[in-house]
């Protein structure tokens, strides 16, 4: 017979058995989009009541993850928990249109989620209400309703102009960048220019550097998507890029450097411009990537450069470089039947990427390397020869173009005007020249300046110097924060493109 205790032991474990299972139930969707919505409101609040900008960071990091899994429903209940008692909370809902209008989540439990009790003070926090209602924003664009999410965005602007805390400037700096991205769905972006010059003198004014970076990249998308590409090469001589802007915002500043360079006939700075964004960019930013190896490829073909096959060959690059492949074999061959050929079956594709321009000037080139293939072959040729080779319309106009790559030292030869030929001059050897030294220069160069970009990329966590005086439960807590941060961005990467 057994004992009492015994009894009480063994239903006191069957009750923790079931306990457990009840604890490992998983959470639904629409409690996970809670959860992470309620950790990033919860984020903002800590990091604004301890004047913490490394909270705020983490909760901007998550908007990735957040907008996976956000539902009209969820976005409603996380208003509700952030703004409970707040003048804004009617505003917000209206804003988000279809989703259910009021939900009972002030106080009480979630079987998954846990406590949904706000913190004490988060909706007196103005900087909580604008990170709700950039969510709400985002919400709006992933639903495709653009006009509902570009008024939202300017009341959201009217809000940030409003907000003097500094703990907020990246929360500030991410809603104007949801603000210029919402007028160009909309196809209104040339009507915000003012707001955003306004946003940067005021940036510039408090010293808000993640704020300039935003509104700096911000106005010459601006002005380069409406082909003011004079005043954009202005602002940018103008203005100074912060030193401390993450990554992301740098490696879209020096690609639209890059554009602007190219376009101004600048190859040489361009290219340089366009590689250090490559090279930035987070190799979760496909769409970002994409487009600057598009870009990098006509201007090194511009310059005279083959771009290897390697470039052509990366997985999440292959698909959307095929036109630019063609392209590329049409250039490295001298093939103008070919070019034009490319051009007439990808014209519509380089036309949405922006480059048809710069591609079409590309035509000079695919006749320089026809020639330069032509003097290589030949020692001797008629300049009628070159004209039927090069698909020219008379011997007049190879003539012109030799002359012209003579003159630019793509070929060395001698035109007889008398009996219309062309002969090739003796090869010399390229090692009597200064161009090896020039080659040689221009990597040390780029070498030098690749270390200095990295010198300038490192960042040391805030109070290091500090680290002797804690605590070992304080040193405790801190490492345990620190690696929470760095699981966080291994998981969800960079969302910013």
């Amino acid at each position: 017979m057994s004992s009492p205790s015994k009894e009480a032991k063994a239903s006191t474990g069957g009750k923790k058995k079931e306990e457990e299972k009840v604890e490992a139930k998983p959470e639904t969707p629409e409690q996970k989009g809670f959860r992470v919505m309620r950790e990033g409101i919860d984020l903002v609040t800590r990091g604004i009541q301890s004047d913490e900008k490394r909270f705020v960071l983490r909760a901007l990091r998550n908007i990735g993850r957040i907008r996976r899994a956000l539902t009209g429903t969820i976005l409603t209940k996380a208003i509700n928990y952030a703004l409970t008692g707040s003048d804004r909370l009617e505003v917000l809902l209206k804003h988000v249109g279809d989703a259910p209008a009021a939900m009972e989540v002030a106080g009480g439990e979630d079987a998954a989620a846990g406590p949904v009790t706000p913190p004490d003070g988060t909706s007196s926090i103005r900087e909580v209400a604008m990170y709700a209602q950039m969510m709400v924003v985002v919400f709006l664009i992933d639903s495709e309703k653009f006009s509902e999410a570009a008024d939202c965005a300017k009341d959201l602007i009217e809000q940030v102009t409003i907000s003097r805390q500094r703990s907020g400037d990246e929360i500030c700096a991410r809603c104007y960048f949801y603000y210029a991205r919402t007028a160009e769905l909309t196809g209104k972006s040339g009507a915000i220019r003012g707001d955003l010059f306004a946003g940067l003198r005021t940036a510039t004014l408090r010293k808000d550097e993640p704020g300039q970076a935003v509104l700096l990249n911000g106005l010459l998308r601006n002005f380069i998507d409406h082909n003011l590409i004079d005043q954009a090469q202005r602002l940018a001589s103008k203005t100074v890029f912060p030193e401390s802007a993450p990554n992301s915002e740098f490696a879209r500043y020096l690609y639209y450097l890059g554009r602007i360079e190219a376009i101004q006939l600048e190859y040489s700075a361009a290219i340089d411009n366009i590689e250090q964004a490559i090279r930035k960019a987070p190799r979760n930013a496909v769409g970002f990537l994409q487009a600057s190896t598009k870009l990098m490829v006509i201007v090194k073909m511009l310059l005279g450069n083959i771009p290897t096959r390697d470039v052509f060959r990366t997985e999440s690059l292959r698909r959307s470089l095929i036109p630019y492949f063609e392209l590329t074999q049409a250039v490295r061959i001298g093939d103008l039947s070919k070019f034009s050929a490319v051009i007439d079956k990808y014209g519509d594709v380089f036309r949405a990427d922006k480059n048809y321009t710069l591609i079409l000037r590309l035509r000079h080139n695919v006749i320089k390397t026809g020639v330069k293939m032509i003097n290589v072959s030949y020692s001797r040729i008629a300049l009628s020869d070159i004209a039927q080779k090069l698909q020219l319309d008379s011997a007049e106009d190879a003539e012109y173009i030799v002359a012209k790559c003579i003159r630019d030292g793509v070929i060395d030869a001698t035109i007889d005007h008398d009996a219309g030929f062309v002969s090739s001059n003796e090869t010399l050897n390229v090692y009597s020249t200064t161009e090896p030294q020039a080659n040689f220069h221009q990597r040390i160069e780029f070498c030098m300046q690749t270390y200095d970009y990295s010198l300038k990329a490192m960042r040391y966590p805030p109070n290091a110097y500090r680290s002797y005086l804690e605590s070992a439960e304080d040193r405790k807590k801190r490492e345990q924060e620190e690696a929470e941060i760095a699981a966080e961005m291994d998981e969800m990467g960079d969302d910013e493109f």
